[in-house]
């Protein structure tokens, strides 16, 4: 594993305990067990604001436990930190604030492990599709509790968990294509299928989806400070880390698509996308302020999403756009307004369409957001809110269908060149490489052919 990706696991570990400290700080510690008896028996179906369900100190806790072994299963089966892991670890952190625990997760994940077992891989090949599958954890919560949690119920739960977590992968890989990178949350369209298959099997064979639904309120003040100071420490360690190249890459990455394929760690420096994530996290924060929506686990969870894909999708341009069409879509929609609880999660997680505004510009973003705004509310009902990426499921439709619309109408960006210090900085490392070397010495040897040819010649 490269060196950066080494300094990079250790800052995600720093990250993970300023967040459990967090949930110190602004929450009630004594909270914090009967928190985790809540988590534990809620199904955790939509919406389950962990924050209004356990207190602020479990929720922030659940969400450290939940990011840090994500991290470690990453680490032990050596996948380097770049841009994928990175977004990866966004997604898990942000839904662990309302629907991810640390409970339901490892049925999936242990069936990601069998797949690879029986395939002949190495896990690590499907590790990181098992970790978004996760997303599904509502199933896996309603088959434990319908035995009120006992071991029948577990027995359930780690035959629904694994046939997810086996299945999800081979799913994934064939809906990428589908998607052309248009839609960040590849996983959540594959999820989404999955869940309109699974969950009126499970309904039929007599397990509920029932859910109270939690949303808190009052926090505003307390988590809004907390965003803000969060953003200023991001962009000041992107400028610690990148001292020299940090805001001009960060300006580079503005002029990106953010397509699937744009990791920006390998395409800016890690320096940049520090600087990338502070910027998007005031943008959010400050939005959410203005309309006078919530600060909760939900909404922070949309916000700590996007935090991840700041390494790979998401900049400033594209999601400005992107939230501006989901708040037109919400004024013009008889029955939503912009602080409609499904409306404030979906303007932040509905950024999973950011690609469309950075490819075709204002007017691809303003048509995805609007629809999308839409979508959210209706799509969920038919999986009975228990696909927690349900705008990754919704916005896979709405970018295939006005892919061809935008491909047609609009002009496209396809910009993908690297900043310039990261050509030098592969320019170096591609010489420290035997084939770098062999490559280096031909070029030396053709000069000096060169030379010999243009004297011989005079």
């Amino acid at each position: 594993m490269d060196r950066r990706s080494r300094r990079n696991y250790f800052w995600v570990y720093v990250i993970c305990a300023y967040i459990a400290l967090t949930g110190i700080v602004l929450g009630d510690p004594s909270t914090i067990l009967d928190g985790f008896i809540a988590i534990y028996y809620d199904n955790a179906v939509l919406i389950t604001d962990y924050v209004g369900l356990a207190g602020i100190s479990a929720a922030f806790l659940n969400v450290a436990l939940v990011t840090f072994f994500s991290a470690v299963l990453l680490r032990i089966n050596n996948v380097p930190m770049h841009g994928r892991s990175l977004f990866t670890l966004g997604l898990m952190a942000g839904f662990a604030c309302f629907g991810k625990n640390i409970y339901t997760m490892w049925p999936i994940i242990f069936g990601s492990f069998l797949l690879s077992a029986v395939c002949k891989v190495r896990f690590r090949k499907y590790l990181i599709s098992g970790l978004l599958a996760t997303s599904l954890g509502p199933l896996v919560g309603v088959a434990y509790l319908s035995d009120g949690g006992g071991l029948l119920g577990w027995t359930y739960a780690i035959i629904v968990g694994s046939a997810i977590g086996f299945i999800l992968p081979l799913l994934a890989a064939h809906t990428n294509g589908v998607l052309r990178g248009l839609n960040l949350y590849n996983g959540g369209f594959a999820v989404g299928l999955m869940a309109l298959v699974f969950v009126p099997i499970m309904q039929d064979l007599g397990f509920s989806f029932e859910t109270q639904g939690y949303w808190a309120t009052g926090y505003n003040g307390r988590f809004s400070i907390w965003l803000y100071i969060t953003a200023i420490g991001f962009i000041i360690a992107g400028k610690i880390a990148d001292p020299d190249h940090a805001f001009e890459n960060y300006r580079n990455i503005l002029k990106r698509p953010g397509v699937a394929k744009d990791d920006f760690t390998e395409l800016d420096g890690m320096g940049a996308v520090l600087v990338n994530m502070g910027v998007n996290t005031i943008i959010c924060t400050t939005y959410l302020l203005l309309i006078g929506g919530d600060f909760n686990g939900a909404t922070m969870g949309g916000i700590f999403t996007i935090i991840g894909f700041s390494a790979n999708g998401k900049h400033a341009k594209n999601i400005s756009i992107i939230i501006l069409g989901i708040f037109l879509g919400s004024l013009v929609n008889p029955s939503a307004t912009p602080t409609t609880h499904g409306v404030q999660m979906g303007t932040f997680l509905g950024t999973t369409l950011a690609p469309m505004a950075g490819t075709y510009g204002l007017p691809g973003g303003i048509l995805s957001g609007v629809f999308h705004s839409f979508a959210i509310l209706k799509i969920s009902q038919s999986y009975a809110g228990a696909n927690l990426y349900n705008n990754g499921f919704c916005g896979g439709i709405i970018s295939v269908m006005f892919y061809p619309v935008c491909n047609k109408f609009f002009k496209t960006n396809t910009y993908s060149e690297p900043s310039p210090s990261m050509r030098k900085e592969r320019t170096r490392s591609s010489k420290n490489t035997i084939s770098g070397k062999l490559i280096a010495a031909a070029e030396e040897k053709k000069e000096e052919y060169m030379k010999e040819s243009m004297k011989e010649t005079k």
